[in-house]
């Protein structure tokens, strides 16, 4: 839960404030530890930040007509903060479904996309995490997609030719250890 706790109330803000490279370093953030600690929550924070940032770096979502979708998504981020601190995991996990259909409002208006910003979320995490060494069945589970879906993402992409840090074999067996003990 540290995670969620260092992070949720910084998302929040740079969200208020539109600030789409702040939620970028974020999610870079959140990422790392989620890659590192792997739990349904590290991960639902990780596509979170990533929708996030998506959306705020897009100029068509600054229109006047969105202006309720992010007091929408606003809200159920603070009620994020809220969950976070009082460290109730069930409650925090409804709090992630409660954000996915405040986003959805945004896809409500701009039905352009053949899948929704959380689905595209959940696939760009799904396979960033594969990149990074995690197995594809965990990075599957956790993110809730298919794993040809994955796989078809990620070999349509340069992710693999992009991916800046390659994990060691320490930080691989320290992953390990983690899934195991988990």
């Amino acid at each position: 839960m540290r995670t969620l706790i260092d992070y949720s109330p910084a998302i929040l803000s740079a969200f208020r404030k539109r600030n789409q490279r702040r939620l970028r370093k974020l999610n870079d953030h959140v990422l790392h530890d989620a890659a590192l600690e792997s739990n349904r929550i590290n991960f639902n924070l990780a596509i979170v930040s990533y929708v996030l940032s998506k959306i705020v770096s897009k100029p068509r979502f600054l229109k006047r007509e969105y202006d309720s979708c992010y007091v929408d998504v606003e809200f159920a981020l603070s009620h994020l903060v809220k969950c976070a601190k009082r460290g109730d995991e069930e409650q925090v996990l409804e709090c992630f479904k409660d954000i996915e259909k405040a986003i959805a409002c945004f896809d409500n208006k701009d039905p352009r996309f053949a899948i929704s910003l959380i689905t595209k979320g959940k696939l760009k995490m799904a396979a960033t995490f594969y990149a990074q060494g995690m197995s594809l069945g965990v990075a599957s589970e956790m993110t809730g997609m298919e794993k040809h879906e994955i796989l078809d993402y990620a070999g349509q992409t340069m992710m693999f030719d992009r991916l800046k840090e390659e994990k060691t074999l320490k930080e691989r067996m320290k992953i390990a250890r983690q899934l195991i003990s988990g």
